[in-house]
């Protein structure tokens, strides 16, 4: 049984290839449901693509401050202040920086101790929980990142007693990405801030205990 084109069609095409309809509406068909099909996998990787296939690299690194459980009596004879206020270590995140190597964690107290001195002294007191992260590239996009994923459950502008510090250390000709969550007793106006390795040291003093 004959097929015949359509006469819309027909009459668009030229005497010369009105012979040729069936062909020619058959290859267009499938030209426009391939298009389609297309056109409908982009839009599907575009919704769902990110969700389904994640970089292993890319985890959730988010740390929920405030379900840490409260401060213990403090041991040693040495305190932490950050501008002046007394404060513990409760998490120190580090990755390394560009093409450094990784970060070996049972160098950290000596690493710490050469950021600021006395650091590492502290960190072994305080025993804080330790977090690696994946290779960053700069300091202020280590302090965005680190920023954003530290969540104290302060509303913004609102005093808490976490004192987010995040930024680049250098470690001899070495530098790596250090922050760290430090916790007061009372509430401060410290909050969160980004530094450059030059800084640490400034912001971080280690004292005798009165």
């Amino acid at each position: 049984m004959d097929i015949a084109a359509p006469n819309a069609f027909m009459d668009f095409l030229p005497d010369a290839l009105k012979a040729y309809a069936i062909p020619i509406l058959a290859g267009s068909a499938c030209i426009i449901v391939a298009l389609a099909l297309v056109i409908l996998t982009f839009i599907i990787r575009l919704l769902f693509g990110g969700r389904s296939a994640k970089d292993p690299k890319q985890k959730n690194l988010e740390e929920d401050l405030s379900q840490y459980p409260e401060l213990k009596s403090k041991s040693g004879d040495r305190q932490l202040r950050a501008e002046g206020v007394p404060v513990r270590i409760r998490l120190i995140v580090v990755a390394p920086a560009g093409t450094a190597s990784e970060v070996d964690i049972d160098e950290l107290a000596e690493l710490l101790d050469q950021v600021v001195t006395g650091l590492g002294e502290i960190y072994k007191n305080d025993k804080p929980r330790v977090v690696i992260w994946p290779t960053q590239i700069s300091y202020q996009g280590f302090g965005n990142h680190f920023h954003r994923n530290m969540l104290t459950g302060a509303k913004e502008g609102e005093q808490t007693r976490w004192v987010l510090i995040g930024g680049r250390a250098k470690i001899g000709k070495k530098q790596i990405m250090l922050g760290m969550a430090l916790q007061s007793i009372k509430p401060t106006t410290i909050d969160r801030q980004t530094i450059d390795s030059h800084q640490w040291a400034s912001i971080l003093r280690v004292r005798v205990k009165d």
